[in-house]
């Protein structure tokens, strides 16, 4: 029999018009999927409830299979359906006239007639359920109320079909558990319908194709959403750059549907195709979803969601009302299609002229890399292999790159491109400039773009050539605030000075000052240019600080230049032709003790010397330990690389005088075992959180100060304290003392003590161990 001519179709349908006694999903399908527990499936299910819960007439698109005679136990032979495309939908369909029929007893007289043939489970759970279940429900949820009940046997929840069944039932249950009128006409739901067989179709194919479970890819579902708006939303053509795409055939067709639909499936995905993969999809829906972000906003209901997408893992999950939320506002969604238009016809018109195009196509993996190429893909003119466009690509980098770290930053950027720059982008220079003012100074980067550009207007002027050069270096990164700003303004006039400087100290790539082993004329220059700094620092937050204080190359480089604490100081350093006779600046708070003192410490003669010259001395970052200064490197408080510098004032119960003391003690006839920082005798600075020492006329003994400012007498082997064989009151168990607060002459006294306590006390053998 000839399939009816009339091919939109409903369940009920199915059964009365097209004859068919029995539906059935074959083996070869998939598992009921719309029931599912992850969050794609959960986000389907939601969704097609919500257009159910409007009671207005739904189309389901299409479904198609073939028909067969098949011989059933029961001896009867069935004219049945077997479903290639559309089981999903079908099963929804089906549960929810089950749910009608069973809780709100609302006719549906072929609830035995459709099932599942993919595992016995699920057969025969279908069948019980259809059997068993009256719609009663006396659990929090309708699932467990079934899988409670006597005739459920506790295999079946194993199979990912019942289990999906009752997910979508009690997803049903939850919502319209109260409403009957929901499935009082359950035919509003409609699907064009296919027979393959009365079509005279071979079903083969179709077979083969379904059989490997391939799904539409995420572009195919979220292509197909913008063509069904695409007939609502009128975008006026000739502001759509198609002129750009040549294409004769393009030129014929007239409204901007038909020209989308054209380039969508030719040129403009093959800019994404990946030679490696033999796909494009992804990376198209990528630029789809990332020109939309900024466009949609911080506020955006489910910007969190897109933002969170991870491409570059083949499950992710995109529906279409992650885009459709913004598309579908106002003028949205035509003002979207008209920039995607222009800027993929722009792409298209500059492949082969310019080398940004691959950073345009470019899936972003940062806030800063997803803020720059929005705003190279802001330029209004068309060219990109202009000047324009660099004087445009110069000026996003510089703002990108030095201004955005985070979400928040990154949609302060998009909202300034997309309010202000863009429309200025063909002629930026010119724009910025009219925006520098000196008698306004800000220390941001647009400050500095308005500057620069004031400066670079002056195309031929040496400043402004220095100025280009500058901002490439990879130290600077198109931020030179360091080289220019004088505390309340821009000094252009110092420039030159100051960049020529810069590049004799630091070279073209930063790491002129970088540590070389065995080289003399390395470590003298990283001396020189660290002592000088150092003269110049003045105020707390340019020493104690995560930095590392005497490393000037690389990375740590370029971390300072983007701190401001440190442009004056850099700026001293630079402007001298003589860095050996530079002037040290006072401290500006005198009551900084632990300031004023560290600076003199590490100014001694020889001590930076004697930092640097070892690998690892620039590693140094000074750090709080025990309430007063010290050296030590970021992976600890070894004992080799610590530097403790002494905290010396009114307040005794805060003095911190262990070097002091230490060389006090030499006079007196002590021996310090650790390396002298300096090679100046004189400097009384030692390598070592704790320092090991003797008495030179008991040299069996060996004695210890430690970083907590303990001294005592240890084990040699183990540097560990030795305990009292007989404590007393008053005394610490081991043999050692608490220094702070003391006097040399004070400690001197207490170790003299000590020393003849433990003799007294211990055998030679003792003494020696």
């Amino acid at each position: 029999m000839s399939q009816t001519k009339d091919s939109k179709k409903t369940l009920r349908k199915l059964f009365y018009e097209e004859k068919y006694d029995y539906i059935y999903i074959p083996r070869i399908q998939r598992d009921y999927a719309q029931g599912r527990n992850d969050e794609e499936a959960k986000m389907i299910r939601e969704n097609i409830l919500d257009d159910v819960s409007t009671c207005k007439p739904l189309s389901w698109g299409i479904v198609f299979g073939v028909s067969e005679d098949k011989d059933f136990e029961d001896g009867s032979r069935k004219k049945c359906f077997v479903p290639i495309d559309g089981q999903q939908r079908l099963t929804t369909l089906f549960l929810l006239n089950l749910y009608g029929a069973k809780r709100h007893k609302i006719s549906f007289n072929y609830l035995s007639n459709f099932n599942y043939e993919t595992r016995n489970a699920s057969k025969d759970f279908i069948e019980a359920l259809v059997s068993n279940w009256n719609g009663e429900n006396n659990q929090s949820s309708l699932k467990k109320h079934i899988i409670n009940q006597g005739w459920f046997i506790n295999y079946w929840s194993l199979d990912p079909t019942v289990d999906a069944i009752l997910n979508t039932l009690s997803s049903i249950d939850m919502r319209f558990s109260n409403h009957p009128e929901i499935f009082y006409n359950l035919d509003r739901i409609s699907f064009e319908f296919l027979d393959l067989k009365s079509l005279d179709l071979n079903e083969t194919l179709y077979l083969k194709m379904n059989s490997r479970g391939r799904k539409l890819s995420q572009f195919d579902k979220i292509k197909s959403e913008i063509d069904k708006i695409l007939s609502i939303c009128e975008v006026p053509v000739s502001e759509c750059n198609f002129e750009l795409y040549d294409d004769n055939h393009l030129k014929s067709l007239e409204s901007f549907s038909d020209k989308w639909k054209y380039c969508i499936d030719r040129k403009w995905s093959d800019l994404f195709w990946n030679k490696d993969t033999h796909n494009f999809d992804i990376a198209f829906l990528a630029f789809l979803v990332n020109y939309l972000i900024p466009c949609a906003g911080e506020k955006y209901t489910y910007i969190d969601s897109l933002l969170n997408i991870d491409f570059s893992d083949g499950e992710f999950f995109l529906p279409w009302k992650y885009l459709s939320a913004y598309l579908n506002q106002g003028e949205n969604v035509r003002k979207y299609l008209k920039d995607i238009s222009n800027i993929l016809n722009k792409i298209i018109f500059n492949i082969g002229k310019s080398n940004v195009v691959p950073e345009l196509l470019a899936i972003p993996s940062t806030y800063s890399t997803r803020a720059m190429q929005f705003g190279l893909l802001s330029y209004a003119g068309k060219d990109y292999n202009s000047k324009e466009f660099e004087e445009w690509r110069r000026f996003v980098y510089n703002y990108s790159i030095n201004t955005v770290e985070d979400r928040e930053t990154f949609f302060a950027f998009s909202k300034r491109i997309i309010e202000e720059f863009s429309e200025h982008s063909t002629n930026i220079l010119s724009y910025l400039s009219e925006k520098y003012s000196y008698e306004k100074f800000e220390r941001e980067q647009l400050n500095e773009e308005y500057f620069k550009a004031h400066c670079l207007l002056r195309e031929e002027d040496e400043l402004a050539q220095a100025i280009r050069v500058a901002e490439k270096h990879p130290m600077l990164n198109g931020r030179i605030r360091p080289l220019i700003a004088d505390e309340d303004h821009y000094d252009e006039n110092s420039f030159l000075t100051i960049w020529n400087n810069f590049i004799i100290w630091f070279g073209t790539d930063g790491n002129e000052l970088q540590f070389e082993e065995n080289s003399q004329s390395s470590l003298d220059n990283r001396v020189a240019f660290a002592t000088a700094f150092t003269k110049n620092l003045t105020q707390m937050n340019q020493l104690f600080h995560e930095v590392k204080c005497l490393d000037f190359a690389g990375n740590t480089l370029k971390e300072k230049l983007k701190m401001q604490r440190f442009e004056p100081v850099f700026r001293r350093c630079l402007l001298s032709e003589d860095l050996n006779g530079i002037d040290e600046l006072p401290w500006k708070n005198p009551d900084e003790i632990e300031g004023v003192q560290t600076k003199q410490a590490l100014l001694q003669i020889g001590v930076i010397e004697g930092i640097l010259k070892y690998k690892g001395g620039d590693q140094l970052r000074f750090r709080w330990f025990h309430n007063c200064s010290c050296f030590y490197p970021t992976n600890g408080r070894s004992n080799d690389w610590r530097i403790g510098f002494d905290r010396i004032s009114n307040d005794p119960g805060w003095t911190r005088n262990r070097n002091y003391v230490l060389n006090y003690l030499q006079s007196k006839g002590y021996a310090i075992k650790e390396t002298r920082v300096s090679k100046d005798e004189s400097v009384a600075l030692w390598w070592g959180s704790d320092i090991e020492f003797v008495n030179q006329k008991y040299p069996e003994i060996s004695l210890m100060w430690d970083a907590f400012y303990n001294v005592g007498i240890i084990r040699k082997s183990s540097r560990t304290w030795i305990k009292r064989r007989d404590k007393k009151e008053g005394q610490n168990e081991n043999y050692l003392f608490y220094s702070v607060g003391k006097t040399a002459e004070c400690i001197e006294s207490e170790l003299n003590t000590l020393i003849c306590e433990f003799i007294e006390n211990n055998s030679t053998t003792q003494i020696t161990e």
